[in-house]
This record gives structure tokens, sequence and C-alpha cells, in this order.
């Protein structure tokens, strides 16, 4: 045992931690559900979003927090280098974590103050990590960015919004975490490529917390991340594209905006169909994302062969995960050419379009009713 551990990389025993952790720290609260469900279920089960079938708990992100923490103290006492910044990272991400987990528990904290709660994570790890993004590899935005307010405005923003598209995709079992697994991969192949291993380690560390978290989340949907959940896990990875930027010059922010580009799509594009399209405000929930829209489509499809819920999901949820992989290959092969990285980009927004045209449905006059935002 003690060859192992000496022979064993240093970032490996605190990854098989947090996965042990995250999975049992979720099977702990998929059990205990009867003491804490009247505070934790999602019991909605009529909001057009609410697609599950039985009351479900939607803390999954505490089994996260608790796994990284977890990670970041065996990780201090293998005395490796990778603990600290962990550690900092996840005290960064506490306020935006809080945010959702209280919404989680009480339905009443507002989206504004959710969105600045994400601002003041992100301004932590500006203070404490140096996160800061300098270069946009865009000619306007890269004369803007070279002054530290512009550059601390708009990495707070990249990295708000990043955190909360994840949570707009966060729709179907698997779906978000999944997503964020795949795309903290590619960041993890690009710093490995531009042998950074801190960010490396930092990318798989999230990677193993997702892991954990989707075996009991994926397909049967036992326990569902929450919006702490999502939160963590999209701060988690817009960090992660951040350091990878900011302490490798030559990578390019097109690789990491390609890598990332499924739930900031998403969000660009709902924004578009609810402000242009249907004339009501961009917060409005509704029941036409992508991925809501590939369910039901799933649904017409299998007919009588996929009579159970957990299929549909398993089917939508795996579709998109191909797009998103397909953006992680481009991403890493192309990752200091901003030319194929753009085009790239530009690609995934028209597969996505034809994709959403031939899901969408013949009627759309539900598709902005108002609904609990999941």
């Amino acid at each position: 045992m003690t060859d192992f551990f000496m022979n064993t990389p240093s970032w490996v025993v605190p990854a098989i931690a947090i996965l042990s952790t995250s999975f049992l720290a979720c099977m702990l609260l998929v059990m205990t559900q009867r003491w804490h469900g009247h505070l934790s279920h999602d019991s909605d089960l009529e909001g057009a979003q609410k697609i599950h079938e039985s009351p479900v708990p939607r803390i999954g992100g505490v089994g996260l927090l608790v796994a990284l923490a977890m990670g970041g103290a065996v990780g201090f006492l293998m005395k490796g280098q990778t603990h600290s910044a962990a550690m900092i990272l996840l005290a960064c991400a506490l306020p935006v974590f809080a945010a959702g987990l209280i919404e989680d528990l009480t339905k009443r904290v507002s989206i504004r103050i959710r969105l600045l709660s994400s601002f003041v994570s992100a301004g932590m790890a500006i203070w404490l990590l140096d996160a800061r993004l300098t270069n946009l590899d865009t000619p306007i935005l890269d004369f803007l960015i070279q002054y530290p307010v512009a550059s601390i405005l708009f990495t707070c923003f990249a990295v708000g919004g990043m955190t909360n598209s994840v949570n707009i995709i966060d729709g179907l079992n698997g779906l978000a975490a999944g997503s964020v697994s795949l795309m903290l991969a590619g960041l993890a192949s690009i710093a490995w490529l531009h042998s950074d291993p801190l960010v490396m380690r930092l990318c798989l560390w999230g990677i193993a917390a997702m892991v954990g978290f989707l075996l009991l989340n994926y397909p049967f949907g036992r326990i569902f991340l929450g919006d702490g959940g999502a939160y963590l896990a999209g701060f988690w990875v817009a960090e992660c594209g951040v350091l990878l930027l900011a302490r490798n010059p030559n990578v390019s922010t097109w690789a990491v905006l390609l890598a990332c580009f499924y739930p900031v799509w998403e969000t660009v594009y709902s924004v578009y169909r609810r402000r242009v399209v249907a004339h009501v405000g961009s917060g409005l929930p509704d029941m036409a994302h992508l991925h809501q829209l590939l369910y039901k489509q799933s649904q017409l499809i299998g007919g009588k062969y996929l009579t159970h819920a957990w299929l549909n999901h398993g089917l939508a949820t795996a579709t998109i995960w191909g797009l998103v992989v397909v953006c992680q290959v481009v991403a890493v092969a192309a990752n200091e050419q901003p030319g194929p990285l753009v085009i790239g980009a530009v690609a995934f927004a028209i597969i996505y379009g034809w994709i959403y045209q031939t899901c969408q449905p013949q009627s759309t006059n539900k598709q902005t009713e108002p609904m609990q935002a999941g």
C-alpha cells in the first residue's frame, strides 16, 4: 500500500477521494431525504420544466462541495501543491454556492441576488488567485481589456455569465454535470499540452466530483444538482478556463470559449428568442430550451419503446453530450489558432439552430409560459 501511494501521481489519490466522497455524500442525501425532504425536495411536478415523476432532493451541490473540500484535505496531507489553489477556489465559490443553496431550500432568492453573488465570487478569485482575463484575441476588446478596471469587470461578467449558464442547462438528468465534466476534460487536455499541471489537476478534481454525483443522477435522477450545485459546477469550470488563459498566454481565448460554448450559446439564444422573438423578459423561464425540445422529440420517436422517463432523459442528454465532445476536440486540436476556433463556434451555432428548428413543435404558443425556474 505504501508503494502504491509513493508511485502514484500526486493528483490521483485526491481525485479518488473526491469521487468517492461525492458519491457517498450524495448517496447519504438520498437515503436521508425523509428527514430533509420538506426543505430539499424539488416537489413541483406540474411546472413545464419539471419532467421528473416524483419529488427528488435538489441539494446535490452539497455533495460536490464536501467532495472538493475532501480533495483539498487529502492533497494537504500528501503535501501536494494543488490543494491550496483548490481550497482557495472553493472558498471563492462559497458566495454563489450559498445563494444557490438558499434558493434550493427556500425558493426565495431572486435571480438578481444570485447573479450578483456570482460576480462577488469572481471578484474574490481575481483578488486571491489573480484569475483575470487580459487578452481576448479580439482586436477592439483587446485594446479595452488592457485597462485593469475593464479587465476586472469583463472577467466578472464572463465568470458570472458562465456560472449562470450552467444553471440554465440543468434541466435533464446528467446534462449539466456531464457537460461540465466534458468541458473540464477539454480544458485539462489543453493544460496538459501546455505543461500546466495546476490547472489540469483542478479540472480533473472537478471531473471527479461530477462523476461521483452522476453515478446517482444519470440516468435515473435520484438526486439533482439544484441551483447550488449548478452554480458551483459553473463557477469551477469558468475559473479553470480563466486560470488556463491567465497562466498560458499562448492559448487562444477562443479555445476556452469553444470548450464552454454549449451553455454560453444556450443562454445567448434563450435571451434572443425571449426578448426579440417572444417579446418577454429575458429572465422569464420557459419550456423551449434545446434539451427540453430534444426530450419531447425522444418521446415522439421512441413511442412505446421508450416508455420510461429515464430512457428519454438518457437519449436527449447523450445527444447534447455528443455536441459538447465535438467542441472539445476542436478546441484542443486548435487551441492556439483563433481562426479555426471561431469557425468551430460558428459551426456549432449553425448546427444548434438546425437541431432546434428540427425539434421545434408546430405550435409554440406555450413556449414562453411562465413557470418556476429550475
